[in-house]
């Protein structure tokens, strides 16, 4: 193969980078540079080499991104994600579809086409989604208040946050944080 790079489909958290540079070291694979979607080695693999990280990744339930399609589409969710931990523009004057396009130096409409072919969905919609995944998560394993998960989100409001969630999930925030509340006291931890 001579490869110093893949790239990997699904590799969406720092947990994942986590994950997959801890497994890949204990394989004796030697990691330069490793972050969203993609592993830097210091020195080229071959075909016995990237059959182990193939079985690696298989196992952690990624695969290797095998077409320029397939790339491009990990690449936009990649900035998805790191556009959401990063708040959702919250201090940038661009909005995700002019950000996306600068990142990939792509127009963003070739983009939107690319991705709702192979997802089936927009690009907005899968934002909003995992955004909204994201939100749930603050909301089970956090007590921060409604307004404060709305600022680190980028969202205008609680409001805003509280009326898009229940559009996503069926529920009010509340809801979900009484579901929280109600486990907690079930199991004696109140």
């Amino acid at each position: 193969m001579d490869s110093t790079q893949i790239n990997i489909k699904g590799m969406v958290c720092s947990r994942c980078i986590f994950t997959i540079r801890e497994r890949l070291q204990t394989a004796g694979m030697f990691i330069r540079d490793i972050s969203l979607g993609k592993v830097t080695f210091c020195k080229p693999i071959d075909d016995p080499q990237k059959s182990t990280v193939q079985a690696i990744l298989s196992g952690l339930g990624f695969e290797l991104v095998s077409d320029k399609k397939e790339k491009r589409l990990d690449e936009i969710k990649t900035f998805i994600h790191t556009w959401i931990d990063e708040g959702s523009g919250r201090n940038s004057a661009m909005t995700l579809s002019e950000s996306l396009a600068n990142h990939l130096m792509t127009h963003y409409d070739s983009l939107g086409e690319l991705f709702s072919q192979m997802e089936g969905k927009s690009i907005e919609k899968y934002h909003i989604e995992k955004r909204i995944e994201v939100v749930k998560e603050s909301l089970v394993y956090t007590d921060k208040s409604l307004s404060q998960i709305a600022y680190e989100r980028g969202y205008s409001s609680p409001h805003h946050l509280s009326a898009q969630f229940k559009k996503v999930t069926g529920l009010n925030p509340s809801e979900v944080r009484r579901v929280k509340q109600d486990k907690s006291y079930l199991q004696g931890n109140f």
